[in-house]
């Protein structure tokens, strides 16, 4: 189990040979009208990104955060997750992790459900 497991949940491993490489670009269309609220990518390679990941939340905007760069650096690591947790506290949002390497951090009144939508069986 990882350190984002630890932290924020446990999570379910999939067998990397289950993934398979989707070209979404066909899907993906230009949105010409303003949103009321965005989701965020954020690329986390260290402290000096949560400032702007906690202006995105304070706006009301769903932040994916990548922590992929800093999982070698556990201290680094254990910091960024205790700012963002500590956020989604402040703002009473939610924080969740999506395997090893992103954290979805919600603003006030978003909550995330924890269970996988999955067909009928």
């Amino acid at each position: 189990m990882g350190i984002i497991d630890k932290l924020l949940g446990r999570s379910e491993k999939v067998p990397v040979e289950e993934f398979e490489e989707i070209d979404l670009s066909a899907y993906e269309a230009e949105v010409s009208e303003e949103a009321e609220m965005y989701i965020k990518v954020a690329e986390v390679t260290g402290l000096s990104e949560i400032p702007e990941i906690k202006r995105e939340i304070y706006d009301g905007n769903i932040v994916i955060a990548d922590v992929a760069f800093i999982k070698h650096d556990k201290l680094t690591l254990d910091r960024v997750l205790k700012d963002l947790k500590q956020l989604a506290e402040d703002v009473k949002g939610d924080i969740v992790g999506i395997g090893e390497d992103y954290v979805v951090v919600t603003p006030t009144g978003i909550k995330i459900d924890r269970n996988k939508i999955r067909g009928i069986r």
